[in-house]
């Protein structure tokens, strides 16, 4: 194994400070994947969509220790699932969620492995009050070099996290669906779950062998405006929505 794992203990974290008791019924919703935090101009680019999101999904994301640590930016609490940790300075690397509002509950799902490294790929879920109901958010870091068989076994452990909930859903995040077979299996799995796909205007999502890999989906929500802003700043450019809980 190349990278560390961590103990199961230690792959749940919350860092940051929340601004507000609940979401407000109206919020705006960002989704990166951050390609390890390590492009050019990439801590501008995040500090600014920090300051504009009232909750960021992000995969990739880097939790370097001390005052480097992006998820220190104020106003955001960060509920983080660690995959591995780095070879060289073993920093934790996974996929974080941050909100204005504090999260209730947190639980993840990683079983699905990458072939070689070893490391699993997270699905996160948070929950979050708002102003008329409880939110699920589900973020997705898709299992990426293995079959389509690996593929809808993390679907489907995915898809565990929200059973029973009662309230609205909001799932997003890099579900690496670079074939046919995946985009697929995708559709279905988001048509079983009662999820409605956003479609963003302008879509100018980062696209891989022609397909789109990024995506935003719903339950219980309205999808008041769907965007895609690019960036050099990641080989992903963030999602951006503007929702509303029914």
């Amino acid at each position: 194994m190349f990278y560390k794992i961590p103990s199961p203990n230690r792959v749940l974290f919350y860092k940051g400070t929340p601004r507000r008791r609940k979401l407000p019924a109206r919020f705006t919703v960002c989704v990166w994947n951050l390609h390890k935090c390590k492009d050019p101009g990439f801590a501008p680019a995040f500090a600014a969509c920090c300051a504009r999101t009232d909750l960021f999904l992000t995969q990739e994301a880097v939790f370097r220790p001390g005052a480097d640590n992006p998820l220190l930016l104020p106003g955001l609490e960060w509920a983080g699932a660690v995959s591995f940790l780095s070879l060289r300075r073993h920093t934790p690397i996974g996929i974080a969620t941050g909100c204005r509002a504090p999260a209730l509950q947190s639980g993840y799902r990683a079983q699905v492995l990458e072939p070689f490294f070893k490391m699993p790929k997270m699905a996160l879920a948070t929950v979050y009050d708002t102003e008329n109901g409880p939110l699920l958010v589900l973020n997705i870091h898709a299992i990426n070099f293995k079959g389509l068989s690996a593929f809808k076994l993390y679907l489907a452990k995915a898809a565990e996290l929200l059973a029973g909930f009662p309230g609205a859903v909001l799932v997003a995040g890099d579900f690496n669906t670079w074939s046919g077979g995946r985009l697929t299996a995708l559709k279905q799995a988001a048509r079983a779950l009662n999820l409605q796909e956003a479609v963003f205007e302008p879509d100018t999502r980062k696209r891989f062998w022609g397909r789109p890999v990024d995506f935003l989906f719903t339950r219980g929500l309205q999808i008041n405006r769907a965007w895609v802003e690019p960036t050099a700043a990641s080989d992903h450019h963030p999602l951006w929505a503007c929702l509303s809980i029914e």
